[in-house]
């Protein structure tokens, strides 16, 4: 099926005459029944049925009209947005992002990006890290933000940004007065929710070097209900260093020697899917805004 073949069989089928087609075209009428012919073998449907000196649509072509039309206003659209000087991006995108990271950066990026391409249009869902990788695995969303993803089969992913966890606590903690890493077990944690596929907090090799135990007592899927738990309790917990800073007026946070705790964000996508122009500006935007945050 070429295009030339639907543009014979929609201007024919418009004028229910091959003839006429044929002067609007400027091309012989047995072209146009050439053309016609070749597309009902490739489907293997009859498209026209002779009526006296016209020809009618079968249900078949009826269809096969609906269709080509839209495809041939979809080239004609894609011939002048790649001719054009200031390309025009457009179509419907469904995105998901860790709690945090949707608010953060992924939606102020995609406001942005939508403002100079208003014929974008968007799903923003914002999720736990493992719903996230879940739906992108699954193909329900096209572009997903997390915070380190394992990596798997059904999905492509890159490094957006790397950074370290910190311990964190209450401005008041008890904990600060000394910071003595080994008196640490003797106050409660809480945890971020990890799910199938995302590297959690809840068991960090770091804890293991260090010898730690960590007794959680509660868990969270929101950055923000860990930051107000922490300033209602005596707990502590892990948070990415951006977080922690940005937040420093309301929590301390603290380091300890030979601490190692990394954490990614990472852009994923669904395994075979082409990554658009409109993807490419949002984990180009989304990589900026998150190296601006976290220096």
């Amino acid at each position: 099926m070429k295009f030339d073949q639907l543009q014979y069989f929609v201007e024919t089928a418009r004028r229910q005459h091959i003839g006429q087609a044929a002067r609007f075209l400027n091309i012989s009428p047995s072209a146009i029944s050439h053309s016609i012919a070749a597309l009902e073998e490739e489907f293997g449907r009859v498209l026209f049925e002779k009526q006296g000196r016209q020809i009618k649509l079968t249900q078949h072509g009826k269809l096969l009209l609906d269709r080509a039309e839209f495809l041939l206003s979809e080239a004609g659209r894609i011939r002048e947005e790649i001719s054009s000087e200031q390309s025009t991006m457009r179509g419907h995108y469904r995105m998901a992002a860790t709690h945090t990271l949707c608010s953060e950066f992924l939606a102020p990026v995609w406001m942005g990006i939508q403002a100079e391409h208003p014929a974008l249009t968007s799903t923003l869902h914002s999720l736990r890290s493992g719903e996230v990788l879940a739906r992108v695995s699954s193909g329900e969303v096209d572009l997903g933000i997390c915070f380190s993803p394992q990596t798997g089969p059904n999905h492509e992913q890159e490094i957006l940004h790397q950074g370290k966890l910190v311990i964190c606590f209450g401005k008041k903690h008890p904990f600060l007065k000394d910071r003595r890493i080994e008196d640490l077990d003797r106050y409660p944690s809480i945890a971020a929710l990890a799910a199938q596929g995302i590297e959690n907090c809840e068991n960090h090799p770091a804890f293991q070097r260090l010898r730690l135990q960590p007794k959680i007592i509660n868990m969270f899927d929101s950055y923000d209900v860990g930051i107000e738990s922490l300033k209602h309790s005596q707990a502590w917990t892990l948070l990415p260093d951006f977080i922690a800073y940005n937040h420093r007026n309301e929590i301390e946070s603290y380091i300890p020697r030979a601490w190692d705790a990394d954490y990614k964000i990472v852009a994923v996508w669904p395994k075979y899917r082409i990554r658009t122009q409109a993807l490419d500006h949002v984990i180009e935007g989304v990589t900026k805004k998150v190296k601006s945050i976290a220096r």
